[in-house]
């Protein structure tokens, strides 16, 4: 049976997070008339005091499928437009009142069931943002950008932080926005790793990057085979030598990073430990756990040269603290000569920043060119 016009045989679908998991399901539009609203009986039940008690309907007429609104409080939209009545095509975006889904069409005739929908994420990503970003992850549309790392006080290049880049038309750039819609889709840990099998691909067999900074994403901490994973991307570049960045607040489990480092160190990675004090200074933990080198946030460094003494005295208390653990202090951030001289006197012995760098992109480095040298 079409749910569209006599002569449609494509199925209709609405499209939304309908589980805690904020994953995306598939919910057939029919039988029609499909109605949509807060009450129990109505074809998708949409349990959200926004939500009008019988909201809207999807109809068949002549044209093809119709959304109308029913009178609803907050209104029923369709591209962001307030509609009464309209008529639906193929990827239009839907907002019952806030809650947000996607309509698509499929050619193929499909039985799905209709699912009561418990709770939706708010700000919630465009839904077409993840049908796009499933295009990036296979068509492999990702860039990778390299911000140096220099040694204090001299200011020479000891090595670069690999930055991931989105290069789909249709989606941002910044990694941050991008693991953001995939979070939504569920699909970070593919998009982290295809991050990182863009930068081996860029670097094996060059020797102008002798050691490179890789990030990571929380949710690969919780999955099985991270290491293995790594060092099987790592050997494709055996002149690099690699440290792995995990955020602060990834060290959740302290047995966990712990038995990580030494996966790590037995194969010949460094672990360091990124945004150190951007939300909780875990110091038990890291005396627990020290990495072989730690990055504190930016927040530490921001004007440290115009801060008081008690300030200085505690981040040099901190760097002292990290040094009797055996890691190495890392400041980020720096962005002038004044603040890379007061984090030299701090006793920091490397740094990162716009006063040392921006990110570079892959394409502008030549084929042949050098990676190191003064900053």
């Amino acid at each position: 049976m079409s749910s569209g016009a006599s002569g449609d045989t494509r199925v209709w679908s609405l499209v939304g997070m309908v589980h805690s998991q904020d994953r995306l399901s598939m919910i057939e539009i029919r039988p029609l008339p499909f109605r949509v609203g807060r009450r129990s009986a109505l074809q998708l039940t949409l349990p959200v005091e926004s939500v009008s008690t019988e909201h809207a309907e999807f109809y068949e007429a002549d044209d093809g499928l119709h959304l109308r609104d029913l009178d609803s409080t907050n209104g029923t939209f369709v591209n962001r437009r307030r509609i009464t009545d309209v008529l639906i095509q193929d990827a239009d975006i839907v907002h019952f009142a806030d809650l947000q889904f996607q309509v698509l069409a499929s050619p193929e005739p499909t039985r799905r069931p209709t699912a009561v929908v418990r709770a939706l994420p708010s700000p919630q990503p465009l839904l077409a943002d993840t049908l796009e970003l499933q295009q990036l992850l296979v068509n492999g549309l990702v860039g990778v950008a390299f911000q140096p790392i220099v040694e204090l006080p001299t200011g020479r290049v000891c090595g670069h932080e690999a930055l991931g880049r989105g290069r789909s038309p249709r989606l941002p750039e910044s990694p941050a926005e991008l693991f953001r819609t995939a979070a939504a889709a569920g699909v970070e840990v593919e998009l982290s790793r295809l991050f990182r099998s863009k930068l081996i691909e860029f670097v094996a067999g060059r020797s102008d990057f002798p050691s490179l900074f890789v990030n990571t994403h929380p949710a690969e901490l919780t999955q099985a085979g991270l290491v293995d994973s790594l060092a099987e991307q790592f050997r494709k570049a055996p002149q690099v030598e690699f440290t792995v960045e995990i955020h602060e607040a990834a060290i959740v489990n302290v047995a966990q990073v712990v038995a990580l480092k030494a996966s790590l160190r037995e194969r010949g990675i460094r672990l360091a430990y990124d945004d150190f004090g951007a939300g909780q200074a875990r110091l038990i933990e890291l005396g627990e756990a020290p990495p072989d080198l730690l990055k504190f946030d930016i927040r530490f460094i921001r004007g440290i040269h115009e801060a008081p003494p008690s300030r200085r005295r505690l981040l040099r208390s901190l760097v002292e603290i990290v040094q009797d653990l055996g890691s190495e202090p890392v400041a980020e951030g720096v962005e002038s000569a004044e603040e890379a001289a007061a984090c030299s006197d701090i006793g920091f012995t490397r740094a990162q920043g716009y006063y040392f760098g921006r990110p570079k992109p892959a394409e502008d480095w030549a084929s042949g060119g050098t990676a190191s040298g003064q900053a």
